[in-house]
């Protein structure tokens, strides 16, 4: 093996889902349609060149969700590594009129469009001649919400909880030592709303239990469903945890309320009610699920702030907040801690008593991501996770043994392997997963991980918290 290519991308708050659809059926593309001609006159040619596509799948989809504006927000697309296309694209289509699709729009629904494909081996525009419509499943105690990403994160939340409440976590595992104990369970809710089991992957003593649990669910959902046909919707299930020992599941932001204490009655929260309307703050589209709009930024050397961007799902709010956010003497602001790499936010507005109220921190509170050594120099936190990727790479290429592959009598191609992991609060790896060809490069890349140096753990508020990675990557043996 001559060569390693080692293609990283990270998830650290947020992952793309795929849902794979079948566009060339469900939508009919043509190059030569309303949507295609648009976009070849938006997009330029030479970031044709160069398109990296999903596992598995040869479109490029463009992904949206709508406000109660009928304003498309959260676009996206399904590839993370082109940067300058993707933005070029998501620019594009926000300045494309949805009247033109000729539907009625419903905040409770996922839209996506194929938008560039292959065609012998070249990257072209071909969009879809329509949208493909999903819904989540559904179920009565989470009838009354009314975004498609709320319903969807109610649904696996209830599913978690119940998981939660229902296993026995004073089951003893025979020969094990150190009473740590974990259940990889691969559950779906059939096309007719039951909840199933695909996979079962928890020692042999949880086996008969976790089916009594999965059985016993209380409910039937209404299945998930993809241009009004029912389909199966996936849902996985991790736990790790010390024989008993149950788990907490409290929201993250109750936790830290009472460090930062969200107010009505400090200055920036009566700064923003004398700027911010009645209307203005009942769209912002919050509900018991999505229950906050904060606003987030970073320090530059100089301590002013930059970076500034909030989680709304109207674009006209959002910039009014920054606007008056800039606006604001950030000196008025009480900072719990002021290091590189930060990244402050406080709430703006908060759902609170089934009505919008504005409730802004009293201490700005902030995040910061798992720093490596070698990126403390970093200016930005993306420029940090970037970093980060960065080094784990080249630490990949300089540790994982090369000569492995060639050995083990691997075909030549591409061979794609997976890790997961967690880093804890004092900056270990812990929970190490990983997918690979062959049980030796499972236990090379095990062997490598293991050895990464130690970085600063992640922070939330003014405390270490665990957080999730995982790192597909590509070997090519030649």
């Amino acid at each position: 093996m001559k060569n390693i290519t080692l293609l990283l991308l990270f998830t650290f708050f947020f992952s793309y889902s795929q849902e794979n659809n079948n566009y060339e059926i469900d939508s009919e593309p043509n190059s030569k349609n309303e949507l295609s001609l648009y976009f070849k006159k938006k997009i330029p040619i030479h970031l044709l060149k160069s398109v990296t596509y999903p596992k598995n799948y040869s479109a490029l989809e463009i992904s949206f969700f709508v406000n109660k504006d009928t304003i498309p927000f959260n676009i996206q697309v399904n590839s993370g590594r082109n940067t300058k296309l993707n933005e070029s694209l998501i620019e594009a289509f926000e300045n494309y009129s949805l009247k033109r699709f000729n539907i009625k729009f419903d905040t409770r629904k996922k839209y996506s469009f194929q938008v560039i494909t292959k065609d012998n081996y070249t990257n072209v525009i071909n969009c879809s001649n329509s949208l493909t419509e999903i819904t989540s499943p559904n179920c009565e105690s989470c009838l009354d919400l009314d975004f498609y990403t709320d319903i969807k994160s109610c649904i696996t939340d209830k599913l978690k909880k119940y998981f939660y409440k229902s296993i026995d976590y004073n089951i003893k595992i025979k020969e094990n030592d150190n009473k740590r104990v974990t259940l990889n369970i691969k559950l779906f809710i059939d096309q007719n709303g039951f909840l199933k089991i695909k996979k079962n992957d928890v020692p042999i003593e949880f086996q008969e239990h976790i089916k009594n649990i999965v059985d016993k669910f209380p409910e039937i959902f209404t299945p998930k469903s993809v241009n009004n046909n029912s389909v199966s919707f996936d849902y996985s299930f991790f736990q790790s945890f010390t024989t008993g020992e149950a788990p907490k599941t409290e929201k993250i932001f109750r936790n830290f309320d009472s460090i930062f204490k969200p107010s009505t009655d400090n200055n920036f929260t009566k700064y923003l009610s004398k700027n911010l309307t009645e209307e203005e703050i009942n769209k912002a589209n919050l509900n018991r699920i999505n229950e906050r709009l904060s606003i987030y930024f970073e320090l530059n050397k100089n301590g002013n702030p930059f970076q500034i961007t909030t989680n709304s799902r109207s674009k006209k709010l959002e910039k009014k907040i920054i606007s008056l956010f800039k606006n604001y003497e950030l000196n008025n602001f009480t900072f719990i801690n002021k290091k590189d790499l930060n990244r402050y936010f406080t709430s703006v507005i908060i759902f609170e008593n089934n009505k919008n109220i504005i409730k802004t921190n009293d201490i700005m509170g902030y995040k910061r991501a798992p720093i490596l050594p070698n990126c403390k120099k970093s200016k930005t936190t993306k420029d940090a996770r970037k970093c980060f990727s960065k080094q784990v790479q080249l630490y990949f290429v300089k540790k994982f043994n090369s000569k492995l592959p060639n050995k083990l009598g691997l075909s030549p191609g591409r061979k794609r392997i997976f890790i997961g992991f967690k880093i804890n609060k004092k900056g270990k790896i812990t929970e190490l997963k990983v997918r690979a060809p062959h049980i030796k490069i499972k236990e090379e890349v095990i062997r490598v991980m293991k050895k990464l140096p130690k970085s600063s753990p992640a922070i939330f508020g003014n405390k270490p918290v665990n957080i999730k990675y995982s790192i597909p990557f590509t070997l090519i043996v030649e």
